[in-house]
């Protein structure tokens, strides 16, 4: 009788183990194999960062900060979308309530998977590009004045010009 009881008992019992390797693969979220990063601006080293002066929302402003490694400087990749470690609901988004032009703001919106959220890194330069349908765009750190805490993240020409040079650090 104890063999047919432990012989009945292994089918079962890996039967429970496949249940909860499935069900530990399907609950985590798709970005959490995906490590956060800090990224950093090549014309000061300074970091991108989601504003905290006001609680995440969408139009938070994105802008460059010194780096710290809070939350709200820590970013991955999930697809072609950037998303930001403190609300990973929240990516990184060209505004898109007028049409994109240079200067055109970075900010948080809800992921939308929207081609306004959709980015490309081009590893030989460290360009961070503005989705497939504006390949001529880049990621860009206003550098009409000079570099502080708040200077303004914004979305302008590939010119190949450091301050549009990102550098990950996990």
């Amino acid at each position: 009788m104890r063999i047919e009881t432990r012989t009945a008992k292994i089918p079962i019992l890996a039967g429970v183990i496949a249940s909860i390797v499935l069900m530990l693969f399907t609950a985590l979220p798709a970005h959490a194999a995906n490590p956060v990063a800090l990224i950093a601006n090549g014309h000061g080293f300074e970091c991108l960062d989601a504003d905290l002066s006001s609680p995440i929302h969408n139009g938070t402003r994105v802008q460059i900060w010194n780096c710290n490694g809070m939350s709200n400087q820590l970013w991955f990749w999930d697809g072609a979308m950037i998303r930001n470690a403190l609300d990973p609901n929240k990516c990184l988004d060209a505004d898109i309530s007028s049409p994109i032009h240079d200067g055109t703001r970075v900010q948080l919106w809800d992921c939308l998977n929207q081609p306004n959220q959709w980015w490309s890194r081009v590893l030989n330069t460290g360009q961070i590009k503005l989705g497939w349908w504006d390949a001529y765009r880049c990621l860009d750190q206003d550098i009409s004045s000079p570099t502080h805490n708040g200077t303004v993240v914004q979305i302008w020409g590939c010119n190949g010009w450091d301050n549009q040079v990102w550098n990950f650090y996990r």
